[in-house]
């Protein structure tokens, strides 16, 4: 019998234990629901270690709901991946506006105030900030009159200016609307971007690899796709025939039959894509006649898919 004791003695204390570790997880995970990056571009790693695969990168004031920490480090989950991400890298939100000011220049830098130069970091392309609270949303948009810049909010309470020219003022729910001929508008970025620098999980300028030039260019038209080439290529359920692929499609590659790659469709030959061969963004062609010609996409093709399901000119059955 006090066998038997010891073992339900033994059981309530480790439900005890349970319910504790439950009730903390809880807590944690309320503390940190709203959890925003609070720098102009962080790396996210694989595993809590700096010599470790980065797999993306975040932009500032990127939601990022912290599923656990590790020292220093935080193991978090963004709208489009799960990572780990050095904790001094995060920060607590701005509060919600209604409109969002959406950066469509290359890089940009934040500013101190309204009328001088000093800065306090940069901004990359698609970053999402929102406005100072009672900013105008007009043509001018919050913009101070001699400077041309606007007030923005950032994460953990603080303010910065950015140059007016160099960010679209919309909705907060509906950041990336659809603009006019989006294929179009998506090679028009790709273009703005020759020669960026290729970089293993880069989603800016300074560096990007395949999947995250091709998902920012399709961000800046107005189409919201995964993050990886696998998860593009599964995720779009708009498959395009080889003879029918047009300029803005998506191209895929495969290797033993695995989605490693992607690029832009010039046409039905020519790709624009960040290219770990060339360490760059850009153009190659399938086509063995054309002087830029690539046997290594040409045997690896595996298929296109189009991120825009009303193309403009027509429409597109959904496969």
């Amino acid at each position: 019998m006090l066998g038997v004791r010891h073992i339900l003695y033994r059981d309530r204390v480790t439900l005890v234990i349970l319910e504790w570790e439950r009730a903390l997880s809880m807590v944690r995970d309320e503390i940190w629901r709203v959890a925003a990056v609070a720098v102009g571009v962080a790396n996210v790693y694989r595993a809590p270690e700096e010599d470790a695969e980065v797999v993306t990168q975040a932009l500032l004031h990127m939601p990022a709901q912290v599923i656990e920490t590790l020292g220093c480090w935080a193991h978090i989950r963004l709208p489009d991946y799960e990572g780990w991400i050095s904790a001094d890298q995060l920060g607590e939100p701005a509060p919600a506006t209604g409109h969002v000011a959406v950066v469509t220049a290359p890089v940009t830098p934040l500013l101190h105030t309204a009328d001088r130069g000093d800065t306090c970091g940069a901004v990359f392309a698609t970053t999402v900030l929102p406005l100072l609270d009672g900013a105008d949303t007009g043509a001018d948009a919050g913009a101070d009159a001699g400077s041309g810049r606007i007030q923005v909010v950032l994460a953990n309470g603080h303010d910065a200016w950015i140059a007016r020219e160099a960010v679209a003022i919309r909705p907060a729910e509906q950041p990336f609307p659809a603009q006019g001929p989006t294929g179009m508008l998506a090679l028009a970025h790709a273009f703005a971007r020759l020669a960026v620098p290729y970089l293993w999980g880069g989603v800016t300028v300074l560096g990007a690899d395949c999947s995250g030039f091709a998902q920012l260019c399709c961000r800046h038209a107005g189409a919201i796709i995964p993050r990886d080439a696998d998860q593009q290529y599964a995720g779009m359920a708009y498959i395009v025939e080889r003879t029918a692929q047009r300029a803005g499609d998506l191209v895929f590659f495969a290797k033993n039959g695995a989605i490693d790659h992607v690029g832009i469709a010039l046409d039905g030959w020519r790709v624009l894509h960040a290219s770990g061969g060339a360490r760059r963004v850009t153009i190659n062609s399938m086509n063995p006649t054309e002087v830029d010609y690539s046997a290594r996409l040409a045997d690896y093709y595996a298929g296109a898919r189009r991120p825009f399901p009303l193309w403009e000119g027509g429409s597109d059955e959904q496969a």
